[in-house]
């Protein structure tokens, strides 16, 4: 271990027993609420609508992210109103950890003259830079070690600055959240209840806090505060008192069946997901008989509750009172292909544990505790998530002519290095490489040139993503491999209706 290392884990210890608390979020003032200006319908009848999630996974994750950004960007179609990238289609992004550091960028930059979210400034800016030194040249700095001891700064806020200095420039979400612009969800994980805190407006009317006026950068701090690492970003919840104006709350008085509607005692089995999010929205409001009192917020990684953002996408595509109405626009006929592409930054290095025969040490345990977990349950959430796809492309098959729905094509599309096929020594290479690069936030140049030549193959090479640009007519890159789908998309609506679903 290196002086400066051991420097940063004394000076972590010293300050975990000292700091104060610093609240990032500010009231809603009298009378002011927190609208959501932004919108998911399609820009053309003949265009997609993306949606897509992205990972956690040190500065590896967000250049994952961003090497399938910029495929996409680089991907041309012709509508009815003219030529697009795909780019141009992201309506929503919901992202953890450090794919939301590519998440908030994409958010701020995507636009006319940079429909590809000017991904080169964010290479240049954050992903080619060597950011551990800069964190690590600021904790040996003896004014950061003051800070810390005496508590005026904590170790969060040192990555906070970082994000703020060299991408974010002091914005708030309130650049974020304008229209035009795609839903950029951040999500962090709420350390006391273990519940997904997503960075919508919708969630800070749940705590009578002002959305617009969070800097990017601590909301992006707050989905990336890895634990022990670095120390949690602290919310205040301002509902006792609030003069703001919220939103409807009826929702979670039906779900919760409080006054002044019927007692329903079957409300918990009926929807388990929804009733639990609605316990945990009345909590923060401090509503009629809460579960918990709710005062403070605790954030860290968002990855610790949902590692790939798939919940705060599936409520965008089935909760009728989330601000997306996707699934609204859906049953109206406004989206006619859904396209969801799901970047999963996991890299599952072989584990020198299956031939280790002494006792694993302390910090290979602190290892796989914080690991083991959470791979297990982004398992479990790419599971659900092609659960709820394929009942929505059966749904679109079985439909009836009159349903506004039943021309609906369905895209489901993983990104994800366990796809690279062990076919070629070159794949193996690829593969292999891909699945070495450590969870840090940074990355040599050979790297980061292995993790964007990944994910562009993994997502040209994808037979679902094959079939999205076919039936755009769509041009790739030059130099792509043009595939054309040899086995059919396992939710995309390409069968007749009594058919069955594709497998």
């Amino acid at each position: 271990m290196s002086v400066r290392i051991a420097l940063i884990a004394i000076l972590s210890l010293l300050a975990a027993g000292c700091a104060g608390m610093h609240i990032e979020n500010t009231p809603l003032p009298a009378g002011d609420s927190n609208p959501e200006r932004r919108t998911a319908d399609p820009a053309g009848p003949d265009r997609p609508v993306i949606l897509m999630t992205f990972s956690g996974g040190g500065s590896r994750a967000a250049a994952l992210a961003e090497a399938v950004l910029r495929e996409m960007s680089q991907t041309r179609y012709i509508a009815s109103d003219g030529p697009h990238a795909l780019t141009e289609d992201v309506k929503l992004i919901s992202s953890v950890s450090s794919g939301s550091v590519t998440a908030a960028w994409f958010g701020l930059h995507q636009g006319p003259g940079h429909w590809d979210g000017d991904l080169d400034g964010l290479r240049e800016d954050f992903l080619a830079k060597d950011n551990m030194a800069a964190l690590e040249l600021d904790a040996v700095n003896p004014i950061t070690w003051f800070g810390l001891v005496t508590g005026r700064i904590t170790r969060i806020g040192a990555l906070e600055a970082l994000f703020n200095e060299r991408l974010y420039h002091n914005l708030t979400l309130a650049t974020l959240n304008q229209p035009g612009r795609p839903f950029i969800i951040l999500n962090a994980t709420d350390m006391a209840g273990g519940e997904t805190f997503a960075m919508v407006p919708r969630r800070f009317d749940d705590i009578c806090a002002k959305y617009d006026a969070l800097p990017v950068a601590s909301a992006v701090a707050a989905s990336a505060a890895f634990p022990i690492l670095l120390t949690p970003v602290g919310f205040e919840d301002y509902s006792d008192g609030c003069r703001g104006r919220l939103r409807s709350g009826e929702w979670i008085k039906i779900d919760l069946s409080q006054p002044p509607y019927p007692p329903n005692p079957y409300t918990p089995y009926l929807n388990l997901g929804e009733y639990k999010d609605a316990r945990y929205s009345n909590d923060l409001r401090h509503g009629l008989n809460p579960f918990r009192r709710i005062d403070y917020l605790y954030f860290l990684d968002g990855g610790l509750a949902d590692n790939l953002g798939v919940k705060s996408l599936r409520s965008a595509l089935i909760s009728t009172h989330d601000d997306a109405r996707i699934l609204r626009a859906i049953n109206a006929g406004r989206i006619q292909m859904l396209v969801v592409v799901v970047v999963n930054a996991r890299s599952d290095p072989p584990n020198k544990l299956y031939q280790q025969m002494r006792q694993p040490g302390l910090v290979q345990q602190i290892q796989a505790v914080t690991s083991v977990p959470v791979d297990a349950n982004t398992a479990n959430s790419e599971t659900a998530l092609a659960a709820l796809l394929s009942e929505l492309a059966q749904a679109a098959v079985g439909a009836s002519g009159q349903a506004k729905f039943a021309n609906l094509r369905v895209y489901g599309i993983t990104v994800d290095y366990d796809h690279i096929p062990a076919d070629t020594p070159a794949h193996i290479r690829l593969r292999d490489r891909a699945k070495n690069v450590p969870t840090s936030w940074t990355l040599s140049p050979a790297q980061l040139q292995v993790t964007e030549e990944a994910g562009r193959f993994l997502l040209r090479s994808h037979p679902c993503y094959a079939a999205l640009l076919s039936d755009l007519h769509a041009a790739e890159p030059l130099g792509g491999e043009q595939p054309t789908p040899t086995i059919p998309c396992a939710t995309r609506i390409d069968i007749k209706p009594g058919s069955g679903p594709s497998s």
